[in-house]
């Protein structure tokens, strides 16, 4: 296993200064932070039913799961900070860890050739509610960057992701436990396949809902805008009815 040394990426504006690091013993994850900003609680543990969506682990293991994987591959986690509350995180296993431990589209994990230097993006959270201020400070791009430049430099050759949206609707970007499908085409993956999730368009139409968690009268404005457009049929099928599955190749196997 190669070694990795970077240094944190810090991100200031107005009066706020934002580090985003690998994990490390200041804290290593010990349950879900989907609804960050939080402070982490050291010693908390989870129930044993209690577990994240995707990474299926189950609570009262997370934290030494989490402590494995990085002893055992080098580090699974990038984390932002401001101070001492977590703002979110990239959580990524190797591919072989994922299939065995039956995390979310496991199924989708067939084996095959390259797959001891494959890692799979299991599990993204990113300041969903009451944590406004800090979106768009390219803190997920921060991230996204750190896992990478990780990846290449410990021997990794491939970067994979499973059950993205297109990001049509708003909580594809400010609910869900995985960016969609715009935001890592930046950073050069490619789709690799395409699962239908919703047969009709009436189902894609009903998902759009009237919910407005965050009491925002232009996701409201958006949401309406966006019924609309799909029940004039001006949005492709592909944005409305799949999610896709992703790679990046770092270098040749």
């Amino acid at each position: 296993m190669k070694t990795y040394s970077s240094e944190p990426k810090v991100i200031k504006f107005d009066d706020t200064s934002v580090t985003v690091k690998m994990m490390d013993d200041s804290w290593i994850i010990d349950q879900c932070i989907g609804h960050s900003p939080f402070v982490p609680k050291q010693g908390y543990v989870w129930k044993h039913e209690d577990r994240c969506t995707r990474l299926l682990i189950p609570g009262d293991q997370y934290e030494d799961t989490m402590r494995f994987f990085r002893d055992t591959y080098g580090n699974a986690a990038v984390i932002a900070w401001d101070g001492n509350v977590a703002l979110g995180h990239i959580i990524f296993v190797p591919k072989a860890e994922a299939r065995k431990r039956k995390m979310l589209f496991h199924e989708r994990l067939p084996a095959s050739a390259g797959d001891d230097k494959t890692l799979v993006v299991e599990a993204v959270a990113f300041c969903s509610i009451g944590g406004q201020k800090y979106r768009r400070r390219g803190i997920g791009r921060a991230m996204a960057e750190m896992m990478i430049d990780w990846a290449s430099q410990t021997g990794w050759a491939k970067i994979q992701i499973f059950g993205v949206t297109s990001g049509l609707f708003p909580g594809d970007w400010m609910d869900s436990c995985m960016p969609p499908k715009s935001f890592w085409q930046k950073f050069g993956f490619q789709v690799i396949g395409q699962t239908r999730v919703h047969k009709s368009l009436r189902d894609a139409i009903d998902i759009v809902g009237e919910d407005n968690p965050r009491h925002s009268e232009a996701e409201r404005r958006q949401k309406q805008e966006i019924k609309v457009q799909l029940q004039q049929g001006l949005i492709p099928e592909e944005e409305w009815a799949y999610d896709f599955d992703l790679e990046k190749s770092l270098f040749k196997i």
